[in-house]
């Protein structure tokens, strides 16, 4: 099953209705933006598995990293300035392999420090349904 969901519009772009499924997946990825403002541990843990991992590319001069996720959020975590992060047409990609439903959440994204555009970019997140059949 393949989802596209758009905030905005298009020409041309067909209009596809948003699922529950796709709906939740979205939440999911809100709420991990939502856990980069608060800055907070117990935000993170609810749509985290602290022993995934992360890769990142910040703006120059810094180079790619790999971390898990547990160290960004501690790292996080610490952080002193404000953030925002905002994702806009999200497209939600679901694979569903019986007793594991797997998704990608594919979004252009700007991120504010202390109210200013600091950097923009591609999220690409991948999320797994630990709630599928009974799990």
């Amino acid at each position: 099953m393949c989802w596209s969901l758009s905030n905005c519009s298009r020409a041309g772009a067909a209009i596809q209705l948003e699922t529950e499924e796709t709906a939740a997946i979205i939440a999911v990825t809100q709420g991990f933006l939502a856990a980069l403002s608060t800055k907070s541990r117990a935000d993170f843990e609810k749509h985290c598995i602290r022993a995934g991992g992360m890769t990142l590319l910040p703006p120059s001069p810094t180079s790619l990293r790999f971390c898990t996720i547990d160290s960004f959020v501690e790292h996080v975590a610490g952080l002193k300035y404000d953030t925002d992060e905002r994702i806009w047409d999200p497209e939600v990609k679901v694979h569903d392999i019986g007793a594991l439903n797997l998704a990608a959440v594919w979004a252009p994204f700007r991120s504010k420090i202390n109210g200013v555009v600091d950097h923009v970019g591609v999220e690409l997140l991948s999320c797994i349904n630990l709630t599928a059949n009974g799990r």
